[in-house]
């Protein structure tokens, strides 16, 4: 059963509440994803009948839902099922690219971090320290990153296609207007080695005194999806030490991973 309780009396978070009942509803197909009614997804989300049959309708109309005229009942649709093999594909491909990342971090000292977008930050999704280090980066799985000033951000950005990068760009003039002058001819140094090289470097971003170099990685219909980014203290590794010895291995990281997720993907 996925009861859930009716709050805030006074309407605040209403729409919040709605999504909420949406997806009890949508859980309330499990294990099988049984054709089910109105009356019994109300009978296992505690949802008023009327309530589930509006949402029903909505979730069917966007694809959520399928609807049988002859049983009157519902089941899953394909739209959940591609949400489903997002999440999916997304844990197998944290699975699957640690131990390289953690082999890549132990081989050059340094941290390596699997990330992806938020607005105008990069979520780590997965981080791997060299077991030789003897100073990482305060980061872990959950933190933010700028998006503006990070090497992974900034790879992201020189991913995306015109129309895309000006509109994230002018978000982030707006988000930091006090920094854009210096941030601006940054970032679109890093969009044109990115257009040159498929990675970029950044000097002294993340933590003050660390230099960072990152590539994308692009799902199936999903371009510039994560991000993957080596860090080390300036002091011990440069630019072009990053080019020559990481860019290299992050590539064949890139490529393996997306090779092998497209492998994976459904026809």
């Amino acid at each position: 059963m996925n009861q859930i309780e009716d709050r805030g009396a006074d309407g605040s978070g209403t729409g919040v509440r709605v999504l909420a009942r949406g997806l009890a509803i949508l859980q309330a197909f499990e294990p099988d994803n049984a054709w089910r009614s109105n009356t019994e997804l109300a009978a296992r989300t505690g949802v008023p009948k009327p309530t589930v049959s509006r949402i029903t309708a909505h979730l069917t109309a966007s694809g959520y839902l399928i609807y049988s005229p002859e049983k009157a009942q519902y089941k899953l649709g394909t739209s959940v099922l591609a949400l489903g093999y997002l999440a999916a594909s997304a844990c197998e491909l944290t699975t699957q690219a640690r131990p390289l990342m953690q082999q890549l971090a132990d081989d050059h000292s340094g941290s390596i971090v699997l990330a992806s977008q938020d607005g105008l930050r990069m979520v780590c999704r997965e981080v791997c320290h060299g077991r030789g280090m003897l100073f990482g980066l305060r980061v872990h799985p959950g933190s933010r990153l700028s998006l503006s000033r990070s090497a992974l951000g900034r790879a992201v950005i020189g991913a995306m296609n015109e129309t895309e990068r000006a509109k994230l760009l002018a978000a982030i003039a707006h988000a930091h207007p006090e920094h854009w002058q210096r941030l601006e001819p940054e970032i679109q140094a890093a969009v044109r080695q990115m257009q040159a090289h498929d990675y970029c470097i950044a000097i002294g971003t993340v933590e003050t005194g660390t230099n960072g170099i990152a590539v994308v990685i692009d799902m199936p219909d999903r371009p510039h999806a994560y991000a993957l980014g080596f860090a080390v203290p300036a002091n011990q590794v440069t630019a072009e030490h990053l080019a020559a010895a990481i860019a290299p291995r992050l590539l064949e990281i890139k490529h393996r991973l997306e090779r092998d997720v497209a492998r994976r993907s459904p026809e």
